[in-house]
């Protein structure tokens, strides 16, 4: 994936990411989004939860393997294409966190769902060559 300057959610969307983190509160939510990429845009239309595995879930998230596997897979069969992966923070924070830039992915973008009580927000990033994270800067409704 070439590098991606902006990207959209889907309306509605992102108010059932939000609500999907906010209902696992304390633990960390993790997961996919599935959308297109084209022209440096990143559209994103939809995601699925992909269970938290980690031994320490309010702190950490990691993919269960089974799960992830399924996802994917499903993914394929409906003709979905996965352009990132989110998790969540519970405290609110949308920073990447030490433990974030260890694992992060590769390609695609990567999204952090801040989410503390009633309020949410969201920040996207896509992994910079250097080992830092590039920002994406989020329109309104795609």
């Amino acid at each position: 994936m070439e590098r991606l300057e902006n990207a959209a959610f889907k309306s509605g969307v992102l108010e059932r990411l939000a609500e999907q983190c906010r209902r696992r509160l304390p633990s960390e939510t993790c997961g996919v989004l599935f959308g297109t990429a084209d022209a440096a845009v990143v559209r994103i239309d939809g995601f699925s939860v992909v269970r938290n595995a980690s031994p320490r879930p309010s702190s950490f998230f990691a993919f269960d393997p089974a799960d992830w596997v399924r996802t994917y897979y499903e993914a394929r069969n409906r003709g979905q294409r996965i352009v990132g992966y989110f998790h969540s923070h519970p405290d609110g924070s949308v920073l990447p966190s030490p433990g974030d830039s260890d694992g992060r992915p590769l390609e695609g973008t990567y999204w952090i769902v801040g989410v503390a009580q009633e309020n949410y927000c969201i920040a996207g990033y896509q992994a910079a060559p250097d080992g830092g994270w590039l920002p994406l800067r989020l329109l309104p409704d795609g």
